[in-house]
């Protein structure tokens, strides 16, 4: 891959937004945890969703970039459909799992992505890189020490939660410039917030408190920001391999 200023600007811009990104997950993973324990899954995902595509909706009326639908194709709604598997996945091993454990599982996304932009986008990595991404996700097991107890029927949501991941993101790279950032990060909330109803069906739905609605409304903004910043980390001309292990500062969060 030749080397330009283009994108080593672009890979700067990818490391800053997926740090970003991690810092606002972590309070978001906070806030649902605290939150999905006393109402079922289901429910919070949708009023979570719900705010945030108001949220994520009321920007892009107040920038008019709505026209930008009309650049949705398939391949903006199959990252969706990975960005929902993604947090539906996620979310309900969260409910029954240590917060740090399952963030140190879900954190073998960057040795995938990583395998995949050789095999996908023919990107060059080198011994260097994967021993750095290698060590990182080593260090990262050190820090949090999972237990062996850890690795069970949740844990394997979390590997789960990876590999959806993994595909989002590279699609990411794929889109359409046209696609305005925003409403990429719309349609993520707005399948989020369709999503809810659906696990509804099984499930027994009762009034939220105000303080829990107003914990939600906290989540949403940041989970908002958390998608929004991740499209920006890989859009474009960037090298996916090198943004990829920025992911490990969640554990700094």
């Amino acid at each position: 891959m030749e080397f330009s200023v283009s994108s080593a600007r672009a890979n700067r811009r990818g490391m800053l937004a997926l740090m970003g990104a991690m810092a606002a997950f972590a309070v978001n993973d906070m806030v649902m945890k605290l939150t999905a324990q006393r109402y079922p899954l289901g429910e919070v995902i949708m009023v979570r969703g719900t705010l945030a595509t108001l949220l994520v909706g009321s920007i892009m009326l107040a920038l008019r970039q709505m026209s930008g639908l009309r650049y949705v194709n398939r391949l903006v709604l199959t990252r969706t459909m990975f960005d929902g598997l993604a947090m539906v996945l996620f979310t309900t091993a969260l409910i029954h799992m240590p917060l740090a454990e399952l963030s140190a599982i879900n954190l073998v996304s960057p040795l995938i992505i990583t395998a995949a932009a050789v095999i996908f986008f023919r990107e060059e990595v080198g011994w260097r890189r994967w021993t750095a991404i290698g060590v990182g996700f080593l260090g990262t097991l050190l820090m949090i020490k999972p237990t062996p107890g850890a690795f069970n029927a949740w844990a394997l949501l979390g590997v789960a939660t990876a590999f959806a991941g993994v595909a989002r993101d590279m699609i990411t790279r794929l889109l359409d410039p046209r696609v305005p950032t925003l409403m990429i990060s719309f349609l993520a909330a707005f399948g989020s917030m369709l999503i809810g109803p659906v696990m509804g069906l099984l499930e027994d739905w009762r009034p939220m408190a105000p303080t829990d609605v107003g914990m939600l409304a906290i989540s949403a903004g940041f989970v908002a920001s958390g998608h929004f910043m991740v499209v920006v980390a890989f859009r474009g001309d960037v090298d996916v391999a090198t943004i990829a292990p920025f992911r490990y500062t969640l554990l700094i969060w």
